[in-house]
């Protein structure tokens, strides 16, 4: 009648049909559970701007970076549900020059595992990447800051949101050898 070979292959193909049908069952029940953060706080509270050469370029020239200190408080906790392996949390300077007009630079991340670390409270943060303008100059350009987040589940799309945003920013003038310009 049927091999045994034709017999194993019926059933994982049925075992195989039922598990995806079962993982895209999951997948589409994390998009109904609500993500209602509670409102959180941003400041910065130092923006510099100086001039210096990155590390990073093979040969480097005199550009402005700019540096910021921020203050920070978040409850996370309620992205995390019985899909979510991990979630990526980020600060973004949002600014804009005559010549690009929009520009996102990511200053400062995280990596919450757990909804036990997922309350968020630093003060007087520093930013843990390089703020560079690629025109060289900061000049005239004003940034807002925001935290987003990226959820990781274990099965399923990735989903992006924003918890707070700040009021744009004038970055200051650069200071050449301690007097502002």
């Amino acid at each position: 009648m049927y091999s045994l070979a034709q017999r194993a292959n019926n059933v994982s193909a049925s075992v195989t049909s039922a598990l995806m049908a079962l993982l895209a069952l999951i997948a589409f029940t994390s998009f109904l559970i609500p993500t209602n953060i509670d409102p959180a706080s941003l400041k910065v509270s130092n923006l510099n701007v100086v001039l210096g050469r990155s590390n990073h370029e093979r040969y480097p020239k005199a550009r402005e970076f700019a540096f910021a200190q921020f203050d920070l408080v978040a409850d996370l906790t309620p992205l995390f549900h019985w899909n979510t392996k991990q979630v990526i949390v980020y600060l973004v300077a949002d600014y804009s020059t005559p010549k690009h007009a929009s520009n996102s630079v990511v200053v400062w991340d995280r990596i919450i595992r757990s909804s036990k670390y997922a309350k968020i409270n630093i003060a007087r943060g520093k930013q843990k990447y390089e703020f560079k303008e690629i025109t060289d100059s900061f000049k005239n350009v004003s940034a807002t800051f925001s935290l987003q987040y990226n959820i990781q589940p274990h099965v399923g799309a990735l989903q992006w949101g924003e918890v707070v945003r700040t009021e744009a920013l004038k970055l200051p003038a650069v200071a050449k050898r301690g007097v502002a310009r």
